[in-house]
């Protein structure tokens, strides 16, 4: 989770460059003064767009991580994209509010985009494997361990990982 530290800065301020929040609102109140009601429209979702991602945010930063998972819902159902960062947020409040099988799925949907750091791949190839441990689902953890192990050989978590399993 170390990684969000560096990104939080940067998706804020991209929100921001991108005329989020009042901004979006003030264009969409002029745009219906204009009688331009496409692009009312248009601006009004957005502003609800980076309004839910922009609370996703800050509950994930606060660990409150059902009500940044529900933002976030919140967020992509009202047209947000599903980006990889986003996906792997949404798994990290789903693997810690118990919900290992819906955090894999979104893992999965994490790793499919394109916008995956190499770190953030290899943190997410780990947590996979402890939600298939969380569920006691041994075959896939190790399998998945074999994969993570041959990818990134020198990472000692992943060789306590391996011990552990071992015994299972």
């Amino acid at each position: 989770m170390k990684c969000y530290k560096r990104i939080i800065p940067l998706i804020l301020a991209c929100m921001m460059l991108a005329g989020c929040g009042q901004n979006v609102y003030k264009k969409g109140v002029e745009s219906l003064e204009n009688k331009d009601y496409a692009a009312a429209q248009e601006n009004f979702q957005k502003a609800v767009e980076d309004k839910n991602r922009g609370l996703g945010i800050a509950y994930y930063e606060q660990e409150k991580y059902k009500d940044a998972l529900a933002a976030f819902e919140n967020a992509v159902s009202a047209g947000t994209k599903e980006t990889g960062t986003i996906c792997n947020m949404m798994a990290v409040c789903k693997m810690q509010t118990e919900n290992y099988e819906d955090a894999i799925s979104y893992y999965e949907k994490a790793l499919d985009h394109s916008d995956c750091s190499d770190d953030m791949k290899q943190e997410i190839q780990f947590n996979v494997i402890v939600c298939y441990e969380k569920l006691e689902d041994w075959d896939n953890a190790k399998a998945k361990l074999e994969d993570y192990v041959t990818a990134y050989p020198d990472d000692e978590k992943a060789a306590k990982e391996a011990e552990f399993l071992k015994t299972r």
